[in-house]
């Protein structure tokens, strides 16, 4: 099972570019138009909302957690990637935290606490629930073999 961050992270970038061009075009559209405004509108449409974007782009690169039968990979990604595989077994705890529209869209925050202390927090990951799902099923998996 695999997970990377969901296409919702870019829809701050979305709204407000949304937003300011309904401003620009009323603005324009107002008789006399409103100059100052328009140029307001323009310069946020020009730089505010293409550095949203790359924002977004470069926090949802390199993000992942893959499960497989035996171990548990995880991305952090970002500015400061941090990457670790850890057995299943060493897997302490995994929650999962999602806001109402997160919950519409299928995405949401993972958090992974490990035996050995360390903590990664995931946000905005797809199909946090499966994820959550894959490990609890394979861990039972994991814990009957080595009962056996």
């Amino acid at each position: 099972m695999r997970s990377e961050r969901h296409w919702s992270i870019y829809l701050p970038a979305l709204s407000i570019s949304i937003l300011w061009a309904g401003v620009l075009f009323w603005a324009d559209g107002r008789e006399p138009p409103l100059e100052t405004l328009k140029l307001l509108a323009l310069a946020v449409e020009a730089i505010a909302v293409p550095s949203l974007y790359l924002w977004a782009f470069f926090r949802a690169r390199g993000a992942e957690v893959v499960v497989t039968s035996d171990d548990i990979a995880i991305s952090t990604g970002g500015r400061q990637p941090e990457k670790a595989r850890v057995d299943l077994a060493s897997v302490q705890n995994v929650q999962i935290a999602q806001s109402y529209l997160q919950k519409l869209v299928g995405a949401g925050q993972i958090r992974v606490d490990l035996a050995d202390g360390r903590q990664f927090i995931l946000d905005d990951m797809g199909a946090p629930e499966r994820i959550v799902e894959a490990i609890s099923r394979d861990q039972a998996r994991v814990d009957k073999v080595s009962v056996a």
